[in-house]
């Protein structure tokens, strides 16, 4: 079985930014915990939307993504990879996601990110096709200071397990062990 890393990347971001390259580099190294890693290149990473979003997730891994498929997604990328999840069949499951500096809530939004608070998701339908979530937060993120209220949410809406990282900021650092820690040690025992 085929196991595959799919990451959705933050507002702005690419799969040459933050720690992306670093994180695939170090899956890939032997043995890998994942067969394919892949950082999606999203459409307007600028003004990213849903439906773009969406669809890219979507291309990429097909309307209905193999069990053994874990996600990533780094800020916006976890509003992606939620919305996402939530258009899989009604009994499809994949592996899991890490949802690193994912947020319900922004203390300062913008225009361009108001759809992403505003359109409401079906959290039953994204914790049902999920056999694992587990969210990676900061105390010091500068676009979510109520981190208790945040890690509150998500395991409400989602039975997420939630980590927090002191001083952990948004998570742009070119390398970010917390992550990788995170997936070596949610994902890599059923290996």
């Amino acid at each position: 079985m085929t196991r595959s890393l799919v990451m959705a990347p933050r507002w702005a971001g690419s799969p040459v930014t933050d720690f992306y390259p670093w994180l695939t580099a170090k899956l890939r190294t032997p043995p890998p915990l994942f067969d394919d890693v892949r950082t999606l290149d999203m459409p307007t990473p600028g003004a990213p939307t849903i439906d773009g979003w969406v669809s890219t997730l979507a291309a990429a891994v097909g309307p209905v993504p193999a069990p053994s498929t874990v996600f990533l997604g780094h800020s916006v990328g976890c509003q992606a990879v939620m919305r996402y999840l939530s258009t899989l069949p009604p009994g499809h499951t994949v592996e899991g996601a890490v949802l690193v500096a994912g947020w319900f809530e922004v203390d300062t939004p913008w225009d361009t990110l108001r759809p992403w608070l505003d359109t409401p998701m079906d959290f039953e339908r994204i914790r049902a096709a999920l056999r694992r979530c587990v969210v990676v937060l900061s105390d010091s993120d500068p676009f979510t200071s109520d981190f208790r209220r945040n890690t509150r949410l998500f395991e409400e809406r989602l039975g997420a397990e939630v980590r927090l990282v002191p001083g952990g900021r948004h998570f742009n650092n070119p390398q970010e062990p917390a992550v990788l820690a995170t997936l070596q040690e949610c994902f890599g025992a059923s290996r």
